[in-house]
């Protein structure tokens, strides 16, 4: 599980599991919560917890919120990843989302410019709608374009407040492709300025640089199944 508090990424892994985590050597700070407090103004660079109680992790979620965080990442290495994601919903009110990640015909990505930041389409799910039917829906909604399922690429949680409520939004990302030729039109109600398909290099001068590290997070993703771009 990954979830981004203040676009910090806090991965939460089984200790069996860690292969893909950076070596011990490329943590900046390893911190044992059986032998010493776990202090959020203590973080730095990458951080690595080990031995963190399901009690512990509850105090740590609620620092991460009221602190100023001056980490980049922190990996959270347990030994049941799975009450460990239950522990960290039951703190928030979830919503689900779906997004898309969409490639035309020349291997350009679909990406959407809003509140001054680039973005990929994604929304929440509506009544009884499923996660695929949904990232469809959005894709079309936001940008105008019709896009086919290939399938589910990965699924990102980040937090944000509303009305003085905590809310987690859970979202699922699928891999998208469309032969479309139609004109790409921003939904302006959801403050999308602009539309535009990017090729990989001019998502590294243009998009990467200023958006979510969630959004960074879902390209990697990309990069890790080998996917190709064309530029």
């Amino acid at each position: 599980m990954i979830i981004f508090i203040d676009d910090r990424p806090i991965r939460i892994t089984n200790l069996s599991k860690n292969n893909d985590l950076p070596l011990n050597e490329d943590y900046d700070l390893i911190i044992d919560a059986r032998l010493k407090p776990v202090k959020i103004k203590e973080f730095k660079g990458h951080t690595c917890l080990l031995n963190v109680s399901l009690d512990q992790m509850g105090k740590i979620i609620e620092d991460l919120h009221q602190l100023k965080l001056n980490f980049h990442s922190l990996y959270i290495l347990v030994d049941n990843k799975k009450a460990f994601k239950q522990k960290v919903i039951s703190l928030y009110s979830l919503i689900e989302a779906s997004g898309g990640v969409v490639r035309n015909e020349d291997n350009k990505l679909l990406w959407i410019y809003r509140l001054g930041k680039w973005d990929l389409p994604k929304g929440k799910l509506e009544k009884n709608e499923s996660f695929k039917v949904a990232a469809k829906r959005e894709v079309e909604e936001e940008c105008n374009v019709q896009a086919n399922l290939e399938f589910k690429l990965c699924t990102t949680y980040h937090t944000y407040t509303h009305k003085n409520q905590r809310v987690l939004k859970r979202t699922k990302w699928y891999m998208m492709h469309t032969n479309q030729k139609h004109k790409l039109i921003p939904q302006k109600e959801e403050n999308i300025e602009k539309v535009e398909w990017l090729s990989q290099s001019d998502m590294n001068k243009i998009a990467l640089s200023n958006t979510y590290s969630s959004i960074r997070y879902v390209i990697q993703r990309l990069s890790i199944l080998q996917i190709p771009f064309k530029s």
